[in-house]
């Protein structure tokens, strides 16, 4: 779909073989079409009459100048199909103006929900009149629904799109600029509904625009129907007071399958009453430099019959989180890195299209990683440069245990380690998938090496997250590395950086214990002297007061005045 703006909707499939941030994929889009067959008996299927009463623009508190428009609208049903023409009977009549014409139209309202973190629900709205007629002495006016015209949709995943119908009429009337206008809204499906005359006695009927292939227990959506304009008054409220989080396992693997949440809230009232619209928004929000987007979006809905009520008083709900689907796996989400990365539950009494929410809390989601997942990082590892290398039996980690490295050669005087973390977040495009890359140093051990074989060693710390290669959405990808600086006798420094895996499961490995060779005190290792000294020359400058008369050269660096 395409809208206004230029902004579309695009389905499309693709492959590669290359991480996702070189953009290096093959691509086919495919179309995906709504179809709506109301499930019945709906309430569509009935006529409508509306009883019309209405005071035209009588200028004030009092009715001494007002024009009324009395009798009655109607409507063979409220469910059309293309092709098929729309009939709209009325019997008006005015005490004082005359009715110029009548104007009959169809119009389509299409909503766009917009990327905002401080409103869940906003929209773009696109409206657009699709058929028009006109009628100065007849008593009806007919439309043909037109091909072009979208089917209505009020729900869909995310909430990312909603088209609705209406028939408006407007009435104009003589020395008034403004037409007078009545709204019927209408729906737009793809079979046609056969209209039915009201039984007399009540009977059960459809009245969400759903579809006969839809459950009702697995449509996420149905709670963002707009409420009525003018809601009934009630003489109570409900306060939500808390929300939290429970029945989180210690299974380190899977912690948030059998989640839920507990909303405590209050029934202020003076007489028993019934509980509608408590509502729950779950949304996994990532923030990108600038950029904000949700990578997760889960809705619920707690509605309690007229024949259960609720008495005054504090009460307790259970909401289950759906992270015991294959959808919401906790084995493949991103987890929680302070404002980047987080998880909001919201509560609420009102409509979410309000953006009102009485409660919020937030849900804390790890990952679990196997500490043996790479191959390439199990074998052992050495690196040589110069006179010193470094070896390790493995480069594969659990967090909250430590990385062991070997250090070997006789020259080492100093070793500093860093655990560097590489993150990686996506910014989602269109075409071209970008980048935000961030690294920071998590820890940094410095010691003396006193001993010719020196073991290094740095505690991983438990509060990081693990490596983690593959995500839901490409949302996050996180590398680590250990850089090892040396430094040596004579000052200068060698320097490794060695990609290391860091899992949760157990890497197997203990910290080795070795003796610590200490130096003699007093004691100064030199290097072995010449056979013969060097030639030197003793540089005279206007700063030289006085020259020494004997200097012996012991080493290349050092030099003593007898």
């Amino acid at each position: 779909m395409k809208f206004p703006d230029g902004s579309e909707i695009i389905y499309c499939v693709r492959a590669s073989v290359a991480p996702w941030f070189d953009n290096n994929y093959v691509e086919k889009k495919f179309e995906v079409r709504r179809s709506l067959i109301l499930k019945m008996p709906h309430e569509a299927s009935y006529a409508i009459e509306h009883m019309v009463n209405k005071c035209v623009e009588h200028g004030s508190i009092l009715h001494k100048k007002c024009d009324p428009i009395n009798g009655h609208i109607s409507l063979e049903k409220t469910a059309f199909c293309h092709g098929e023409d729309i009939h709209v009977r009325w019997e008006l009549k005015t005490e004082k103006s005359v009715i110029e014409h009548f104007t009959c139209k169809l119009a389509q309202l299409i909503e766009v929900r917009e990327s905002d973190p401080s409103n869940y629900l906003a929209t773009r709205r696109f409206f657009s009149f699709l058929k028009e007629q006109k009628s100065t002495t007849n008593s009806s006016i007919s439309l043909v629904v037109p091909s072009e015209c979208l089917i209505s949709i009020p729900m869909s995943l995310w909430n990312v799109l909603v088209v609705k119908h209406h028939i408006v009429l407007e009435i104009k009337m003589q020395k008034r600029k403004q037409p007078v206008v009545f709204k019927y809204p209408i729906i737009i499906c793809n079979e046609e509904v056969a209209k039915h005359k009201r039984p007399r006695e009540p009977v059960p009927v459809f009245k969400r625009v759903q579809d006969v292939d839809d459950d009702s227990d697995d449509d996420d959506d149905y709670d963002s129907e707009d409420e009525e304009e003018d809601p009934p008054r009630r003489d109570y409220s409900v306060d939500i007071e808390k929300l939290s989080v429970t029945n989180v396992t210690e299974s380190e693997q899977r912690p948030l399958e059998r989640a839920d949440v507990g909303v405590t809230f209050i029934m202020n009232s003076a007489q028993p009453q019934e509980l509608r619209s408590l509502r729950l928004l779950l949304t996994g929000e990532v923030r990108v430099g600038g950029l904000w987007y949700e990578f997760l979006r889960f809705k619920a809905i707690a509605n309690l019959s007229h024949k259960t009520l609720l008495s005054p008083g504090e009460h307790n709900f259970r909401f289950q989180l759906p992270f015991a689907d294959s959808q919401y796996d906790t084995s493949i989400l991103p987890p929680t890195l302070g404002d980047e990365i987080r998880y909001m539950i919201h509560a609420s009494t009102e409509s979410l299209r309000k953006n009102v929410f009485q409660q919020r809390c937030e849900l804390l989601v790890d990952r679990f990683i196997d500490t043996w997942a790479k191959e390439a990082y199990k074998p052992p590892y050495t690196e040589e440069y110069g006179a010193t290398n470094i070896h390790l039996s493995q480069r594969c980690f659990k967090r909250g245990k430590h990385v062991i490295v070997a250090l070997q050669g006789s020259e080492p005087r100093y070793v500093k380690g860093s655990l560097v973390q590489k993150k990686r977040l996506r910014v989602p495009n269109v075409k071209l998938d970008e980048s935000y890359c961030s690294q920071r140093t998590v820890r940094v051990v410095e010691e003396e090496i006193r001993r010719k074989n020196h073991i290094h060693v740095m505690h991983i710390p438990f509060n990081i997250p693990p490596s983690i290669e593959i995500c839901y959405w490409n949302v996050l990808q996180i590398d680590y590395h250990y850089d090892v600086e040396i430094t040596l006798e004579g000052g200068h420094t060698h320097n490794h950086s060695i990609p290391i895996w860091i899992g949760c499961t157990e890497d197997n490995l203990l910290v080795p214990t070795q003796p610590d060779e200490l130096l003699p005190e007093n004691s100064l290792v030199v290097d072995e002297p010449y056979e013969e000294l060097p030639e030197f020359e003793v540089v005279h400058s206007e700063d030289t007061h006085e020259h020494p008369y004997w200097v012996e050269r012991i080493n290349t660096d050092t030099y003593y005045q007898n």
